[in-house]
């Protein structure tokens, strides 16, 4: 694997310059990136996946409940074009799992999906004037869109700091693209993590930014049937078959796997769209369980694509329970509340 990546590294550097000069012709003015007249916050990252950009879009949420927010983003995987409005009873193969499971958590924001932020945004403010904060998911690399805030994520065991430009590695562009972030938060920390560790990795990091810290905490489980709850500390007493479509699997697959009496583990690619089939594979894999306590866990990425019609008759006999997950600022959160607010406020 490492001579491959030795291989690949040419490729990875003209792929590289190609996004360096793109991002000095936004920087020089030559192409224009639009601004706006309300507080626009990217979210975003350098590389491809798996930093946990939904969750913490979520946290934003959660902070600016008070104001009037619209969310902007791709709408990944959606087989759809264009500009479109995510409702509560979307289907999430028409506007994408990610926005779906947002708009329905928190209903009174606005999700809008689109290829082009630009339009996106233009759409929202023509249809909600009275709009007071727009979150950019996912448009780190968007450059159409200037934003007034970046948040840049990177995970705690895969820093940008140790990785390449694709596709050697895993990131869209040279490390130096961690500049334009104002804020950088290190996503999927240990929940106990050291002041040494942190020193460590501010030193890779290296660049006068704030940088914060994160950690992912489980809720409770819910049944995808009846709204059964399950908690955390039970899970003991369970055998769990974990059902994943995303884009990193390994920090969940640690933390059930060290919850349960037994555990097993199916992973799709990112984004999956679930058929007829995988539902053979699953119900054959949960039936190698011995123990009657039994229950198949999935994320809430996945849990909005299989509560779906066509899919009804499984989720009625099969015990589908989705984890919930919200995110933790370790430590310093008043002070990340503080700045979020400070330039909303400001704006």
């Amino acid at each position: 694997m490492k001579n491959l990546r030795l291989l690949l590294l040419p490729f990875s550097w003209l792929y590289g310059c190609a996004m360096a000069l793109r991002n000095f012709l936004f920087d020089s003015g030559i192409l224009k990136s639009a601004s706006y007249p309300v507080p626009v916050i990217c979210i975003g990252n350098l590389n491809t996946g798996g930093t946990g950009k939904t969750p913490h879009t979520e946290m934003l949420l959660l902070l600016l409940q008070d104001k009037k927010t619209v969310v902007v983003s791709r709408g990944y995987g959606r087989k759809s074009e264009g500009v479109i409005e995510v409702s509560n009873s979307a289907n999430a193969e028409y506007v994408g799992d990610e926005p779906l499971q947002m708009k329905r958590k928190f209903p009174n924001s606005h999700f809008i999906v689109a290829e082009k932020r630009k339009e996106g945004i233009e759409y929202a403010l023509k249809k909600y004037p009275d709009t007071e904060v727009i979150l950019l998911d996912d448009a780190f690399q968007h450059r159409s869109v200037k934003p007034g805030l970046s948040v840049l994520l990177t995970q705690y065991d895969d820093l940008f700091t140790d990785d390449f430009v694709l596709p050697a590695g895993n990131l869209r562009e040279f490390r130096s693209g961690a500049n334009r972030a104002d804020i950088i938060i290190v996503t999927k920390c240990p929940a106990h993590l050291t002041s040494e560790e942190k020193k460590k990795i501010l030193i890779k990091i290296s660049l006068k930014k704030h940088v914060f810290f994160s950690t992912l905490e489980y809720q409770p489980l819910i049944s995808l049937e009846d709204h059964h709850k399950i908690e955390i500390s039970s899970l003991k007493d369970y055998e769990i078959l974990l059902i994943t479509g995303i884009a990193s699997a390994k920090k969940l697959q640690n933390f059930l796997s060290s919850q349960s009496k037994n555990f097993l583990s199916l992973e799709f690619g990112d984004h999956h769209s679930y058929c007829e089939k995988d539902f053979s594979v699953i119900r054959s894999k949960f039936n190698t369980f011995a123990s009657e306590k039994k229950i198949i866990v999935v994320t809430e990425k996945d849990a909005v694509k299989l509560k779906n019609e066509k899919f009804e008759p499984h989720i009625k006999t099969l015990p589908f329970y989705c984890l919930p997950v919200a995110v933790n600022i370790i430590e310093d959160k008043e002070e990340f509340n503080l700045l979020l607010k400070k330039y909303v406020g400001k704006s």
